[in-house]
């Protein structure tokens, strides 16, 4: 059938699905006011496969000799590496720089079950062709993978066989000849406007007590029993309905987190990545980042440019571009970005071999990096907060700027610097949705939580760090040569 086009990937979500925004059920997803503006952002990037600047970055030619989507591609070669960063930054600076879900990243287990084909085939052959035979598809069609990772969870204290209500976590409820039946719910971002989820196990203690809960599949998010209920949107009536001069982002871009409920939902074994297999859940919950997070620091690199730029432009405009303590927060802000980039560009250049031969990024420089952006974010905003000031929170909306009783006043008090009201409005509008706003406080905790807890992602950096050569320089330097022998265990004074 080749890739989808643009016309077809909007057809395409009229396929009964069931979705929920603010007690109504959709009637269609492509042109309801909460949820068309990220549609369309989607159908820009199946635009953008055939547009000639585009078409090399986003698609490849396969050994069949068709394109594929180059989302869905392995990273062979540290050429390939690369080709991987220019597409998402290309989708980030033509479509949205701060868009989070568009199935780069959400592929990812797929590509370490592929690398961990032995593994997988330890515990069923089927795992690994089943990944594989997705992979194909998927950059064949290009169909919209959306992931589906965090239960809703219960009581945290307690694992998820102990929960109360054993669906609080996604869990297979039956193995049958043709397939498996699950039951339970994930959170994932853009579920409502793609065609498929990879649903995978979360963090968690993977003890045999918990392998009802060891499963990843990929599940059409129209399958009987799936029912899709999305967060209140950011504006009042959803963002379609929002005036985008007040809501430059949040009226374009409001990703809409989703319950997922699977309600005992049937996956054919031809769509199961692995069932009941604690150890499989452990090793894709250590190794799914290998590639993923590559795709992750590039979104933080889009949104630290954009906050750079959202700080020179209203200190442009307000006149304090001159006061060198406000350069110098502007200063933290480039360097911010600046660091992201190093990270980014040193992890592929540094780039390693997967242990199946493919090539991955420098896994401690991009660890490193993780942790560094989860981190950070929410600081440098409070510096674009400081750089900016109050006026953000006191702003009037276009509504005022057009009245005819209230344009003389905001024309004369909102002008300055040399810039007319309706220019400085319209910047300050960017700044308050990147640090005042409903959208501001969604990203921040998208950024600290999205990419799994810190804690989790500074595991993965003591994992994959080169600790025994940092130990050897010690040791030089210390004075000893050989690794020290255990001491002995003092001997018992009495009674011995």
């Amino acid at each position: 059938m080749g890739l989808m086009t643009r016309e077809q990937y909007i057809e395409s979500l009229d396929d009964g699905r069931q979705v929920w925004v603010s007690g109504r059920k959709v009637d269609r997803v492509a042109t309801d006011a909460a949820l068309a503006p990220m549609v369309e952002a989607v159908a820009q990037i199946y635009d953008m496969q055939t547009r000639p600047e585009f078409a090399d970055l986003l698609t490849f030619e396969r050994p069949d000799g068709i394109r594929g989507s180059r989302f869905y591609k392995i990273p062979e070669t540290p050429e390939d590496l690369m080709l991987r960063r220019k597409m998402t930054s290309a989708i980030l600076g033509e479509v949205s720089p701060t868009m989070d879900r568009f199935g780069d990243e959400t592929v990812t287990p797929l590509f370490v079950m592929c690398d961990r084909a032995d593994i997988c085939d330890s515990f069923d052959e089927r795992y690994a062709r089943n990944a594989a035979r997705w992979l194909d598809r998927l950059q064949r069609e290009n169909l919209f993978m959306t992931s589906g990772n965090t239960d809703p969870k219960g009581d945290r204290s307690l694992q998820p066989y102990q929960q109360h209500d054993p669906d609080l976590y996604l869990r297979v409820v039956e193995e049958r000849e043709d397939g498996i039946v699950i039951s339970g719910a994930k959170f994932e971002t853009g579920a409502p406007y793609a065609h498929v989820a990879l649903v995978k196990p979360t963090v968690g203690n993977w003890i045999e007590e918990n392998a009802d809960y060891a499963v990843a599949a990929i599940v059409p998010l129209n399958a009987p029993g799936v029912r899709m209920h999305c967060r209140m949107p950011l504006t009042a009536n959803g963002a379609g309905n929002a005036n985008t001069y007040d809501h430059p982002l949040s009226g374009r871009f409001d990703e809409l987190d989703t319950l997922m409920v699977f309600d005992h939902v049937f996956v054919p074994w031809d769509d199961v990545l692995f069932s009941r297999q604690p150890k499989m859940a452990a090793m894709m919950r250590a190794e799914f980042s290998r590639w993923a997070a590559q795709g992750y620091l590039v979104r933080c690199l889009s949104k630290a440019e954009l906050l750079v730029g959202a700080a020179l432009l209203v200190a442009e405009q307000s006149g304090t571009v001159k006061i060198p303590p406000v350069r110098s927060k502007i200063a933290q802000l480039m360097m911010h970005k600046q660091a992201i980039e190093a990270f980014v560009i040193a992890s592929e250049a540094s780039c390693q071999p997967s242990p199946g031969g493919y090539t991955m990024p420098e896994q401690a420089i991009q660890n490193a990096g993780r942790v560094f952006c989860s981190q950070s974010y929410h600081h440098m905003v409070q510096i674009l907060r400081e750089v900016v000031g109050g006026q953000p929170v006191m702003l009037p909306d276009e509504a005022m700027l057009t009245g005819a009783e209230t344009r003389g006043d905001i024309e004369k008090f909102f002008a300055g610097a040399g810039f007319d009201a309706r220019t400085r409005i319209r910047a300050m509008h960017l700044a308050r949705e990147l640090t005042g706003s409903s959208y501001a406080g969604r990203t921040q905790a998208y950024q600290l939580f999205a990419e799994t807890p810190v804690f989790a992602q500074e595991n993965a950096l003591f994992a994959s760090y080169d600790r025994e050569g940092a130990l050897e320089k010690a040791r030089l330097w210390a004075g000893l040569a050989e690794e020290p022998t255990a001491a002995a265990e003092p001997a018992l004074a009495a009674g011995r």
